[in-house]
């Protein structure tokens, strides 16, 4: 399993500035605050940046029920934008929906600062054996 610390460690994260929450109930929301720098052409958050947080956050959720010796790679996924967002800060939240053998699924909503939900998807993982070289899975 991967920590929340090492994925918030991880250079991606930083790139888009994503940053955990931690709420007393054990849930973690995620947050990216929008600056100018993850606009697209029309000044609007890029689509890729709402992805991505979708995937982090479905991600976390499901990284939770993992043990260590698991772990989990994105083989598909799918995003429903809603609106999009010129500024503030984005928020995202993953809940997981199915732990298999070798594959799981998790969804994630995004909303932002005045709590209107911008997008949500659906991704799905193929778990990875840790105990292995990653070409052995």
């Amino acid at each position: 399993m991967v920590g929340i610390r090492d994925l918030a460690d991880g250079q991606f994260w930083h790139l888009l500035g994503i940053e955990p929450i931690y709420h007393k109930d054990g849930k973690i929301i995620l947050q990216v605050p929008v600056e100018e720098k993850l606009l697209q052409f029309y000044g609007k958050v890029h689509g890729g940046v709402v992805a991505s947080l979708v995937d982090a956050a479905a991600a976390v959720a499901l990284n939770q029920e993992l043990g260590r010796e698991r772990g989990a790679t994105t083989v598909e996924m799918k995003v429903n934008y809603l609106r999009a967002v010129e500024k503030g800060v984005l928020y995202a939240e993953g809940n997981l929906v199915h732990l298999g053998r070798t594959l799981a699924v998790a969804n994630a909503r995004v909303w932002d600062d005045s709590g209107r939900e911008v997008a949500f998807g659906v991704a799905t993982y193929y778990l990875l054996d840790m105990t292995k070289g990653l070409n052995d899975n």
